[in-house]
């Protein structure tokens, strides 16, 4: 088979589990299955709840409803992220207040976003870029001075630490994805972890429609009934299975990317150092989740020569985020807090390199030799 540049992995007993699920009859929301999940994330991440969703988007629209946003709120959040995190501002009325990362990580610029924060500000959201930490200490403490709301986009950092922390415990509300290219995947999915006490009924309300459903099925009232906004953000117990098997086999999934992840990082280091290019960095005190693989080439001509080199090996590459504080939603819907130059250049450099759980002892082999063939130097 062609090497692929990302592979979801088939845990043990995800194909058992698939086929219990549609043959129990419950293959709606909340069945056994996503119910199972949700226990296994909210232990893992030690998290007051968990929500299971339909998609990481849909968590960040959770997020948002559940923050309250609205018209004349402002949410701090990086250049250098995925539309999702606008949209979810945006969606409610709020503006999406854009601020520059750090250029070696691509991680929000946390004296940056100190100096955004304005009386109108809400809330700050980052994102654990490629499964390293955006130093979120540092983050959660410009939110306490400021009484703002944290949302941290968790969604390439399941299970990772940063100093000896489960990364996502200090923010009020984590956004997690599990669709097909991530470390854990059930095509597509999502939760809403909340660690604050405070959001947990909004957050049952939101999710089901804006009802008071969870309460009923608890017993606690009679009916249920609307009580507040929200939507359908239940997946089916089918994903649910799938999602209930790769946790359980989370451990596995880890150790197979970690493994892929120093291999190609031992194999082109030499060539990045005398290249002038730039391995991704997991940073002090961090156990990075192998999420991505990625390269920083000197600039965007070479960017692109190095794409079209791989691709001519048979080795698929890719880009990733586009600046948002560029983009034309971005522009209509945000302001810029400052040039955003990091972002703009970080895009303009990085080239992500195939990673995934399934990836063998020959894809390495050829992924190494043809990124150390390529002459930066060109």
């Amino acid at each position: 088979m062609p090497l692929r540049f990302t592979h979801p992995y088939i845990a043990s007993t995800e194909m058992d589990a698939v086929r219990r699920a549609i043959e129990s009859g419950h293959t709606w929301g909340d069945g056994p299955f996503t119910l199972s999940a949700a226990k296994r994330l909210t232990e893992m991440l030690d998290a007051a709840h968990v929500a299971i969703v339909t998609s990481g988007t849909d968590a960040a629209e959770l997020a948002g409803i559940v923050a309250d946003f609205g018209p004349g709120d402002e949410v701090i959040v990086p250049s250098y992220q995925f539309p999702s995190a606008g949209l979810s501002v945006a969606l409610r009325g709020a503006t999406p207040v854009f601020v520059d990362v750090n250029p070696r990580t691509g991680n929000l610029n946390v004296d940056h976003a100190a100096a955004a924060v304005t009386p109108n500000t809400r809330a700050i959201t980052f994102v654990n870029y490629a499964g390293v930490n955006a130093d979120t200490s540092a983050i959660r403490r410009i939110a306490d001075e400021h009484d703002l709301i944290v949302i941290e986009d968790n969604c390439h950092s399941l299970g990772g630490t940063a100093d000896g922390e489960p990364m996502g415990r200090l923010s009020d509300l984590v956004l997690h994805s599990f669709q097909a290219s991530k470390n854990i995947s059930c095509g597509e999915g999502g939760a809403l972890v909340v660690n604050n006490p405070a959001y947990v009924e909004r957050t049952e309300i939101a999710r089901e429609k804006g009802t008071n459903r969870d309460r009923f099925l608890r017993g606690e009232v009679d009916r249920y009934t609307w009580v507040d906004l929200g939507s359908n953000y239940l997946p089916s117990d089918v994903q649910g299975a799938m999602l209930d098997a790769q946790l359980a086999d989370h451990d596995i999934i880890q150790d197979r990317r970690m493994s892929a992840w120093g291999s190609l990082n031992d194999g082109i280091a030499e060539w990045a150092e005398n290249s002038g290019v730039e391995i991704m960095e997991a940073g002090a005190g961090n156990n990075h989740t192998a999420h991505l693989f990625y390269v920083l080439l000197p600039d965007q001509t070479r960017q692109r020569a190095f794409i079209d080199h791989l691709a001519a090996r048979g080795v698929p590459s890719a880009t990733h985020f586009q600046p948002l504080h560029t983009a034309d939603a971005g522009e209509r819907f945000g302001r810029s807090f400052d040039s955003g130059e990091h972002a703009t250049s970080f895009a303009s450099r990085i080239v992500r390199l195939p990673m995934h759980a399934n990836l063998t002892v020959t894809d390495i082999d050829l992924i190494v030799d043809s990124v150390t063939s390529f002459e930066v130097a060109n």
